[in-house]
């Protein structure tokens, strides 16, 4: 298997790719969560690329991606994702994202139905609304003690933005993710910090969206690695 590393110039930012080749037929994209990086994929790749060949994102103010210029935004993470498949000139490909990188998917594929194959999302959420009420509660917490800190210690600065990607963000109506025409898995932990209602509303939105709850809390993925590539591998392959 060969692996490709670089930076590709997205606006005022530079973005972190590893694309590992296996003369697969199809490219699986994975998307990380909020304050994470590609690395957080470390125990998937393995599995996954017998399977795909794979291109693993840092995104924007992450892992070893560039901030750029202006705040964070997922946003602007998304118009990212567009430039490096553009860049890369992969075709069509698969896309997993997993909490913020789903919220990344969201806001991509309804202008990019031509670039993606089948999508999965994992944990994501369309607002703060999509959380439950002791993680509503952290995050408010969270998002004020570094708001604080920022004015004590201006090298706080990427902290207190990943916590405002939490408070603020996203803001991904319905009528978006009804342009999505990529047959799409919904899925979540049935202890999830986001509500299984908000992940049904999600799955129910999108006009060939699929629902599948497992058994676990949000970073399932993580813990289980081997279960959940086996989900993305049966929704891929099927």
């Amino acid at each position: 298997m060969a692996l490709h590393t670089g930076k590709i110039p997205s606006g005022s930012a530079e973005i972190y790719y590893e694309l590992y080749i296996n003369d697969k037929p199809e490219t699986l994209v994975l998307l990380h969560g909020n304050a994470e990086s590609g690395k957080s994929f470390a125990k998937h790749i393995p599995i996954l690329s017998e399977h795909f060949d794979l291109l693993v994102i840092d995104s924007r103010g992450h892992g070893q991606s560039t901030v750029g210029d202006g705040e964070l935004s997922l946003n602007k993470m998304a118009v990212d994702l567009e430039n490096v498949l553009d860049t890369l000139k992969l075709g069509k490909v698969n896309i997993l994202g997993f909490s913020d990188g789903a919220n990344i998917a969201m806001l991509f594929a309804p202008e990019n139905n031509d670039k993606i194959n089948k999508l999965i999302l994992a944990g994501g959420n369309l607002d703060f609304s999509g959380f439950n009420l002791s993680t509503k509660v952290l995050v408010a917490i969270g998002y004020f003690l570094s708001w604080i800190n920022l004015k004590i210690d201006k090298n706080n600065k990427i902290q207190n933005a990943y916590y405002y990607l939490m408070f603020k963000e996203p803001h991904i109506k319905t009528s978006q993710i009804n342009k999505i025409q990529a047959k799409t898995l919904v899925t979540a932990g049935d202890k999830d910090m986001i509500r299984p209602a908000h992940t049904r509303l999600i799955a129910n939105s999108i006009k060939n969206g699929l629902l599948k709850m497992y058994h676990g809390d949000h970073f399932y993925i993580y813990r289980e690695p081997e279960e959940f590539c086996k989900i993305v591998i049966d929704f891929l392959k099927e």
